[in-house]
């Protein structure tokens, strides 16, 4: 996903924005407030003007630590942007962990427990454990 290089990413102020805006959307009063706040949330995440972003996260990282240090407590500086330049893997891996479910079937050993994957639909069949080398039947 070519798109997604360069942009942003999600940091404490885009989770802060999209858990505001879920609490906002429990009441019909709120609701538009919260889309707007949930659309900026994203707009932030998918933004190539990554200076302005720093600045917005600067200032609402002054602002939350002056608030927080009333408790005594305070948010570290340096906690990680997440980059969306690897969102392509985690929909790769996704694609292929619904693969494996759909044609494969995975059982233990009754014998040592060891995993075994068994192609699906292929009925009633004789499996040999590779580690013990146990036989069972065993229904894919």
């Amino acid at each position: 996903m070519k798109f997604l290089e360069g942009t942003y990413g999600v940091d404490l102020l885009s989770l802060f924005l999209i858990l505001i805006s879920c609490i906002f959307n429990i009441w019909d009063i709120t609701r538009v407030f919260s889309i707007i706040l949930l659309v900026f949330a994203f707009y932030r995440a998918f933004s190539k003007k990554i200076y302005k972003r720093r600045e917005e996260y600067n200032i609402f990282y002054t602002y939350t630590n002056k608030l927080l240090s009333k408790f005594g407590k305070s948010i570290p500086y340096n906690l990680p942007v997440y980059n969306l330049s690897n969102l392509s893997k985690v929909f790769k891996n996704f694609n292929y962990w619904v693969n494996e479910k759909k044609n494969y079937k995975i059982t233990k050993c009754p014998n040592c427990k060891q995993k075994l994957r068994l192609p699906r639909g292929k009925g009633n069949i004789v499996v040999t454990c590779k580690k013990c080398s146990t036989k069972f039947d065993f229904r894919t």
